[in-house]
């Protein structure tokens, strides 16, 4: 069956492109070469929002953080979630430019492994046939089904063909159990890269904070610091949580690789600590506490689900931790 093609206006530049039933006008600029502002690709940020000029869209994701009431009377949409169902007008904001696109590029991928890490947490390996690059922190987006698109962060190193992604299954969960049955040989196609949550090498104090599946970012910036030798002149704090001891995935490949970055310490924490458990217990923010004596002089870098990396921001903010030293990025 022939896809259905809208036309895509741009002013303006008085550009016109033809945008595919399936592609997202972000996808479509990105495609034509015409560089438009974009960060999370997630609906989280707002970063991607132009004019509707004239014509139709309908979301993808209407619940986007992004979205709101005075964006609606200003006819502001997110580029990254609206696509046509009509011919269509934008007008793009000061901060895009005709240009080759920069950064995100959007590839077939096969799944070529699927590792079980912890109960219901899979490690899950995607080749492309050209490499995408990527800084490690950051994430994919992955194409599952019709209108059906998540987020997950790579947790290896770029500079290859392959892609993995730590992942969790839950009951009810649309992307997870999608992506949960999918068996290797299974082609989808996979954007990448997003997110501003990376490694800053500069010296100092460095602490990272992952809960759950949130390890693979963390992960990633590990193997990062680990390759490249780096010396932040002060120590490295890693901080792990779950629910218990069995859901720390890759907890030994994690440790193994903190062993091999200068001044940096292993601190796992759960949530439901068994008898003799010889590590923390409780919530990440207690092991904040207990272990940061000044976090106002630290760099962080927090990962997980929304509501840990929200209790984590609201314990820095009460602790006066310059919003410029916390980095994350809000996709759950």
């Amino acid at each position: 069956m022939a896809l259905m093609t809208r036309q895509l206006r741009i002013e303006p530049d008085g550009i016109a492109i033809d945008m595919a039933d399936h592609e997202t006008i972000l996808q479509a600029a990105r495609r034509a070469g015409v560089a438009l502002p974009y960060e999370c690709g997630w609906g989280s940020c707002g970063t991607c929002k132009v004019t509707l000029v004239a014509g139709q869209v309908d979301l993808i994701f209407p619940g986007a953080p992004a979205v709101n009431p005075r964006d609606a009377r200003r006819n502001r949409i997110l580029a990254c979630q609206s696509r046509a169902t009509s011919e269509v007008t934008i007008a793009r904001g000061p901060g895009a430019w005709s240009m080759p696109a920069p950064g995100c590029v959007e590839r077939q991928a096969i799944l070529r492994d699927v590792v079980d890490l912890a109960p219901e947490v899979r490690q899950f390996s995607f080749e492309t046939a050209e490499p995408i690059d990527f800084r490690p922190g950051q994430y994919a987006i992955l194409h599952l089904g019709a209108d059906l698109r998540r987020c997950y962060s790579m947790s290896n190193l770029p500079g290859g063909n392959l892609l993995q992604f730590i992942a969790r299954r839950y009951d009810g969960g649309t992307g997870s159990n999608a992506l949960a049955a999918l068996a290797p040989g299974a082609v989808i196609t996979i954007e990448a890269p997003f997110g501003t949550c990376t490694l800053r090498r500069r010296p100092g104090r460095k602490v990272f904070v992952a809960g759950g599946t949130g390890i693979a970012p963390i992960l990633a910036m590990m193997r990062e610091a680990a390759e490249a030798r780096l010396d932040f002149g002060s120590p490295v704090d890693v901080i792990y949580g779950a629910r218990g001891p069995a859901d720390l995935a890759a907890h030994d490949v994690l440790r193994a690789v903190i062993a091999r970055i200068a001044q940096a310490r292993y601190l796992p924490v759960v949530e439901n600590a068994p008898s003799g458990w010889p590590h923390a217990a409780g919530f990440v923010t207690d092991a904040i506490k207990a272990t940061i004596p000044d976090p106002a002089a630290a760099e962080f870098y927090v990962a997980g689900p929304p509501i840990m990396v929200d209790a984590v921001k609201s314990l820095l903010r009460s602790a006066d931790v310059p919003i410029t030293q916390v980095h994350y990025d809000s996709f759950g």
